[in-house]
Order: C-alpha cells, then sequence, then structure tokens
C-alpha cells in the first residue's frame, strides 16, 4: 500500500515539475519573426514600432523627431526589417514631437504617406518614450491619399455634397490590396468637393444624385475636354495646380449639355 502511495507521489512531484519547465519555456519564448515588441522606453530615445493594419512590419518607414522649441531641429531615422526604430533625443534637451511616413510607389511616382501614431503627445528628452505608428489607409491622419475632386459640369446646379461616388477599383491598388469599393459623399474643402484617403490605383466611378444616375468625365484645366459617359475609369493625375495626384472628375445631368458644340456636331 505505502508503495502505491509512494508511486503516486512521485508520479505528481514529476509532471508538476514538466509543466513548471513548460510554462518557463513558454515564458521566455520569442514572438514570430517580424512581431517583435518595440524597444522599452529609455530617457534619451525614443522608440517604436511600425506596422499595418495586420501587424506586419513595415520596413524603411521614415521617422521624425521634431524638437518642439528650436527651429528646423530635428531626428531622421528609419524602421528596421523588424519595422522598429530608436532615435536619440538627449540634444537638445526639450521636448519633441514624432511623426511617421512611408513611400508608396504610383505611376513612377514616390508619394509620402502619413501613419497614423498610437499615442501624439510630444515627449520629454529627459524621460524618452514609445511612439507606435500604423498604416490605416483609410484613417490617415492628414488625408494624405489619393484624392477625389467632384466638380459640376455647365448648366447642372446640383449639390456635389449630396451626390453618392461609388469607386470599384480595378487591378491592384498602390499598396497591394485588390477588390476594394468605396461609396461616399464629397465634402467641401477649399479646393471644392472631395473625398480623401482614396488608395492609389485605377478605379471604376458612377455618381448618382437623388437617385438619378449622373454622367461623368475626366476634368482638365486645359486642352480637349473628355467625353461624358455613365462611368469613368481612370486613376490619378497632377492637374489644376494639384500637388499630388488627384482624381478630377466633372458630372452632369445631361450626356451632352447644350453649350458643348462638339456633342451637337456628334
Amino acid at each position: 500500500m505505502n508503495s502505491i502511495r509512494e508511486s503516486a507521489l512521485l508520479l505528481t512531484a514529476l509532471l508538476g515539475l514538466s509543466l513548471a519547465i513548460t510554462a518557463c519555456g513558454d515564458a521566455g519564448a520569442s514572438p514570430p519573426p517580424g512581431r517583435e515588441d518595440p524597444p522599452p522606453a529609455q530617457a534619451g530615445y525614443v522608440t517604436g514600432k511600425v506596422v499595418d493594419e495586420q501587424g506586419n512590419p513595415i520596413v524603411h518607414a521614415e521617422v521624425v523627431a521634431d524638437n518642439t522649441l528650436f527651429h528646423n531641429t530635428n531626428v531622421i531615422g528609419y524602421t528596421d526589417a523588424s519595422g522598429t526604430y530608436k532615435l536619440d533625443i538627449r540634444k537638445p534637451v526639450g521636448t519633441w514631437h514624432v511623426t511617421a511616413t512611408m513611400n508608396l510607389k504610383y505611376e513612377g511616382q514616390t508619394i509620402a504617406v502619413d501613419l497614423v501614431p498610437e499615442s501624439d503627445e510630444v515627449l520629454a528628452s529627459t524621460v524618452g518614450g514609445v511612439r507606435n505608428f500604423t498604416f490605416k489607409p483609410a484613417t490617415t491622419q492628414y488625408g494624405s491619399l489619393g484624392l477625389v475632386n467632384i466638380r459640376t459640369g455647365i448648366g447642372f446646379y446640383g449639390d456635389p455634397g449630396e451626390m453618392t461616388v461609388t469607386l470599384k477599383s480595378v487591378g491592384m491598388l498602390a499598396d497591394g490590396s485588390s477588390n476594394k469599393t468605396i461609396i461616399a459623399r464629397p465634402l467641401p474643402s477649399g479646393d471644392g468637393h472631395i473625398i480623401k484617403n482614396v488608395m492609389y490605383g485605377t478605379y471604376l466611378v458612377t455618381v448618382t444624385y437623388q437617385g438619378q444616375d449622373l454622367f461623368v468625365r475626366k476634368a482638365v484645366s486645359s486642352g480637349p475636354d473628355a467625353t461624358y459617359g455613365k462611368s469613368f475609369t481612370g486613376g490619378f493625375w497632377k492637374d489644376f495646380y494639384a500637388l499630388k495626384p488627384t482624381m478630377f472628375l466633372e458630372v452632369s445631368d445631361v450626356e451632352c449639355p447644350p453649350i458643348l458644340r462638339q456633342c451637337q456636331e456628334d
């Protein structure tokens, strides 16, 4: 009887030791490659990690720590293969504001896109801190993705703010995504009515107003006008003094406004 009891006690002890060893091994296990935690906060340094919405690291994102007191005083760095960075902000002593951008390639152009900070508060160099960033195409902080600018054709007085614009992606977009559909109403801005934060690429665009399908065409500042159609398929370009590629569209409630001679002749 004693022998059975001793064997049971020994088995229980061995099982407990095995569980303890397993737990220790799990605690020390490294996270999957590319998903390592950012370095901890350290006085005199700002550290962090830059990822996309799925948590994948973004390599070579540019991170800028800007001193809030001294003009044109900043520290610039780039993320490594794991999406992490570390900037030295020990001098000059003061507070620093940290921002980050990544580059998108579109039609032979390099476009800097703002990344969304986990915290936008300034930090003191004497304390240091962690500032993480995420690439969120639909909510980039400063609207730095593509803009769709909606204009009304001559003789049409519909309010662009009450129009519904549907954009269906054609092929792969600049960030590698596809099969995207955006349905939005243009918002007023200093440059007319716009839809912001549209990922660069090619889209099939249709517009409706008060339940009516509108005709749409590419809007240009000079040169021959495009013809109206029930939809527009195209991308983004620079025109009307735009500093970055923008999709300029003109809409009308008739396919051939009377003022357009070319339509009359056709």
